[in-house]
């Protein structure tokens, strides 16, 4: 919450790729606009996100009531959405789904890819 609210202030944190676990933004942002340099979201228009957000995997448990789609509110600069990763079920998580992100085999790929995409002599793919 708290990258994604300063990627968007009126005098924002420039972030190339921000990774998100569990995100919050999206509801947030439509429960009660986040302000910034975000327009309140409306059903029927996605919120344009800044130049300062330039890229956003969002990790998402389909029951981590925590998680939500960013794709479904907001679109990034170059107008694709950013990308949600949903992260299957464990099992052995049961309820306390919210943290088991740290158990993904998906999670160190994301991590990866967000953190050395676009760098010199690293391969953006």
């Amino acid at each position: 919450m708290i990258a994604v609210d300063m990627a968007t202030a009126d005098q924002p944190l420039w972030i190339s790729s921000l990774l998100t676990i569990g995100s919050q933004a999206p509801l947030f942002h439509v429960c009660d606009p986040r302000g910034g340099r975000l327009r309140p979201y409306q059903p029927d228009q996605l919120v344009q996100l800044p130049a300062s957000l330039a890229r956003w995997p969002n990790l998402w448990e389909p029951l981590d009531v925590l998680a939500f789609i960013a794709a479904g509110v907001f679109r990034l600069p170059d107008q694709s959405s950013p990308h949600d990763v949903a992260v299957p079920h464990l099992t052995s998580s049961g309820l306390w789904t919210h943290s088991a992100y740290w158990k993904s085999t998906d999670l160190p790929e994301q991590i990866r890819s967000t953190m050395t995409r676009g760098r010199r002599g690293v391969p953006s793919g």
